[in-house]
């Protein structure tokens, strides 16, 4: 309906229609004698399709990128499901739950460096709220004073603090 013509009875068609009101020479609905004269591009209804179309065209695409979002979600095969999909925006260096040893920086608060944390919350521009491991006291602290820990079997003093904390610690 790019091409929507009306006749003088009001009746609109698109290309193939108009075919057939050429070939009768009246319209196809109320049989209306038509004359070269009286048909006119219907300008409203074509603007009309136009954006109909552009709105459709836009559903599928936000529909085709929910669907590749749930299958970045839902879709990886990996054995370790504790590692999921973050998307391909915006990379976080740290999941909810994952252990961390508290770094530091000039705006860590002294009596948090050096301590062992569960990540609890991710906010926004690389802060995460952290709760330590030992009395489970909650700070929000940036990505960059964050070391995340390993709980593989080096036998590294780090690991073993995080076993001995998680076995002691009930809020978890």
């Amino acid at each position: 309906m790019d091409d929507a013509m009306i006749l003088s009875c009001g009746h609109s068609y698109g290309s193939n229609g108009m075919q057939h009101v050429y070939r009768m020479k009246a319209c196809g609905k109320c049989g209306q004698p038509i004359t070269e004269d009286s048909i006119r591009p219907n300008l409203a209804l074509r603007l009309a399709v136009q954006a109909f179309r552009r709105e459709e065209e836009s559903a599928k695409t936000l529909k085709r990128r929910r669907d590749r979002l749930e299958q970045d979600k839902n879709g990886n095969d990996d054995p370790n499901p504790t590692e999921l999909s973050r998307g391909k925006g915006v990379q976080y260096p740290f999941a909810v739950f994952d252990r961390v040893m508290i770094k530091g920086n000039k705006r860590t608060p002294e009596r948090f460096v050096g301590r062992v944390a569960v990540v609890t919350a991710q906010c926004l521009n690389g802060w995460y709220v952290v709760k330590t491991l030992d009395n489970a006291e909650s700070v929000k602290l940036q990505y960059r004073s964050l070391a995340k820990l390993t709980d593989s079997g080096g036998g590294g003093e780090p690991s073993a603090a995080v076993a001995n904390s998680a076995q002691n610690a009930s809020w978890l």
